[in-house]
């Protein structure tokens, strides 16, 4: 992996950090990486510009207005890679429009629904009912991800970058700390997906 020639990192109105921010921003500065900071704004609008070599860190609408400077976009949302659905452990479907979804909620149907199509146009979430207005305003006619709901008791993130399992950790208020993962999974997960030839970088 190449050392970046420095980071970008998104700051808060009130020219704070937020935790991965701030963690990344710790670790640059311990490695002597330059660290650079803007806001989500300051970066849509090229009133800051992001020098090549540089990593944007931050939101996905800050990271993607930092890749427009570049002349690069971020990669299409695969969140449910075909190699990996043995491990999901419940029924995952893709359907044509948030209509479809918003017929099954309709004839009662309990479904966890999140966008297929362009990054967070509204968080995943379980619908009560079919105008949840937490659909953000989306069209019916945009496909969305169905899946069974069920109930997550531990929530961590894996970092990994160029097929490699770098760490693991627990997401804030994600449950229960004392229940980690088992590693050996997440590094057969990462295994399956490089053979399949479907993983991004990172």
């Amino acid at each position: 992996m190449h050392t970046p020639a420095g980071i970008l990192v998104e700051i808060k109105g009130n020219g704070a950090l937020g935790r991965e921010e701030t963690l990344m921003a710790s670790l640059a500065a311990q490695r002597h990486i330059p660290v650079h900071r803007a806001s989500l704004k300051q970066i849509e609008r090229a009133r800051v510009g992001v020098p090549p070599g540089v990593v944007a860190v931050g939101s996905v609408p800050f990271v993607n207005h930092a890749l427009r400077q570049l002349g690069r976009m971020l990669p299409d949302a695969e969140p449910y890679p075909l190699a990996l659905a043995p491990l999901l452990h419940r029924r995952v479907r893709k359907l044509r429009t948030l209509q479809e979804a918003r017929r099954l909620l309709a004839l009662g149907e309990r479904l966890f629904v999140k966008p297929a199509v362009g990054w967070k146009r509204f968080t995943g979430f379980v619908p009560e009912f079919e105008d949840d207005p937490r659909f953000n305003g989306a069209s019916g006619s945009a496909p969305v991800w169905v899946s069974e709901v069920v109930r997550f008791v531990s929530e961590w993130r894996a970092y990994i970058a160029n097929d490699t399992l770098l760490d693991v950790r627990f997401v804030d208020h994600g449950g229960d700390r004392g229940l980690p993962p088992d590693r050996a999974v997440i590094e057969k997960a990462v295994q399956t997906l490089s053979s399949s030839k479907a993983a991004p970088a990172g």
